[in-house]
């Protein structure tokens, strides 16, 4: 009997988590800043790859809501005034009953169903565009700087499961902030990844 208990023992892997853990990705897809009817956007698809927990949260109908963040303000040199913010925010959720996907742009309301969830995560990478509120009028002849960043909005998650995705390395994301200058003189800067 020891001896069977050994061997099961020895079969174990080292680490059990390493074979599960996969880790989290979420970025921008190369973001453009786009003017469309006098007003100012950022062009970007959303790439997602959730990590076990997150798929795992999501086969059991919690909904997962990624936020795009648009954030404005008047250029004066190292120094930001009058910061502005917009949130683009997608709700991601599993239909049990029909056993499909639904992508949600709440600020539309327009939500798509997808029988798989890979079919979900290529649609929510095409471009879309996002407005930033910056419009022509607004712009005048002052240097502007446009920043564009995408995460998992944790407050939007259910009370009980708050506290362990603010620690949980599967619910991280590191996507840092694209950074642009736009001024009326030269038109659009170059977007970089800070």
């Amino acid at each position: 009997m020891v001896f069977i208990l050994l061997a099961f023992v020895a079969c174990q892997p080292s680490d059990p988590g390493a074979q599960t853990a996969s880790p989290l990705t979420l970025a921008l897809d190369d973001p453009q800043v786009v003017w469309q009817n006098e007003t100012l956007g950022i062009r970007t698809g959303i790439e997602f790859v959730p990590s076990m927990a997150v798929s795992e949260a999501l086969s059991h109908g919690v909904a997962v809501t990624l936020v795009v963040e648009t954030r404005i303000h008047p250029w004066r040199g190292w120094l930001a005034s009058q910061q502005q913010t917009r949130n683009h925010r997608f709700e991601i959720r599993y239909l049990p009953l029909s056993e499909h996907y639904q992508l949600t742009a709440l600020k539309t309301g327009i939500s798509a169903t997808y029988p798989r969830l890979r079919l979900l995560l290529a649609d929510l990478s095409e471009p879309r565009w996002l407005d930033t509120h910056l419009s022509v009028d607004k712009m005048g002849d002052k240097a502007w700087q446009v920043q564009a960043r995408v995460a998992i909005d944790k407050e939007r998650m259910p009370a009980p499961m708050q506290v362990s995705v603010w620690t949980d390395e599967q619910w991280q994301t590191n996507s840092s902030w694209w950074t642009w200058e736009v001024s009326s003189v030269d038109g659009l800067g170059l977007g970089r990844d800070e």
